[in-house]
């Protein structure tokens, strides 16, 4: 989990929030990854946040949509990931190291450790 500008310490000590959400290429909600290269791009240097995150039955999408803010019905999140663009918004196939989870309830996922690294 990534977060810049003071997030992820408010983050660690009072939990996830609706503010939390941002927009993505696949809706309103939070993004998830399991790759920390990832996580990285979005997140403040030398920190990243590892979170448990409820995913529940997660539909595998494919189609963009910035608009998005719940996730299918029948289903708790949606699995997205890096693919390559094809003329009309789909994507055409995935890189598994690059998939993402995109949560639309703050009460999904719950900050664990706060990590400082250096590169």
């Amino acid at each position: 989990c990534g977060g810049k500008g003071g997030t992820l310490h408010r983050v660690l000590k009072e939990g996830f929030q609706p503010k939390d959400m941002v927009v993505g290429d696949f809706g309103v909600g939070m993004y998830f990854t399991q790759n920390p290269v990832r996580a990285m791009q979005y997140s403040e240097p030398g920190l990243l946040l590892q979170c448990e995150v409820g995913i529940g039955n997660a539909e595998s999408v494919l189609k963009m949509d910035q608009t998005r803010n719940r996730p299918p019905v029948g289903f708790d999140s949606i699995l997205t990931g890096e693919r390559d663009v094809d003329h009309i918004g789909i994507y055409s196939h995935q890189r598994h190291n690059e998939l993402q989870y995109l949560v639309f309830d703050s009460k999904q996922a719950v900050p664990l450790y706060l990590i400082y690294f250096t590169v």
